[in-house]
């Protein structure tokens, strides 16, 4: 009885560990992302939908063809966040979403989770 739930709470505690999002490094955070998954069916005028790069500098700047540059925040704590600050048609805008930071892969900044549409970091 002891050994099968000796097994079983490993088992959960690997699922845990391959599914949750980490907090993100300062050396993993800042950097080049690109685009992915864009050809899907347009489900919001937030997200390009066509090939882009997202710069995230270490001064809280980025630049972007899409977004153009602007500012950002990003809260690192269990869900980490970002917040992107910038003008569209000359006026403030901001798009709020977050970051899935899982183990072995590459950080992704997800702008639709249904379709797999996010920013990949590249560098």
């Amino acid at each position: 009885m002891k050994k099968g739930l000796k097994i079983f709470a490993l088992g959960i505690l690997v699922i845990i560990i391959f599914t949750i999002d980490f907090p993100l490094r300062e050396n993993t955070l800042y950097g080049r992302y690109v685009n992915t998954n864009y050809q899907n069916p347009i489900c919001c005028v937030e997200a390009p939908h066509e090939p882009d790069t997202l710069i995230l500098f270490r001064d809280g700047h980025f630049e972007s063809k899409f977004y153009g540059k602007g500012r950002f925040e990003v809260g690192n704590g269990i869900s980490p966040r970002i917040e992107f600050h910038y003008k569209s048609y000359e006026e403030p805008a901001s798009y709020n979403t977050y970051f899935s930071n899982k183990l072995f892969y590459k950080p992704k900044i997800i702008l639709n989770a249904d379709m797999n549409h996010v920013y990949t970091k590249i560098n």
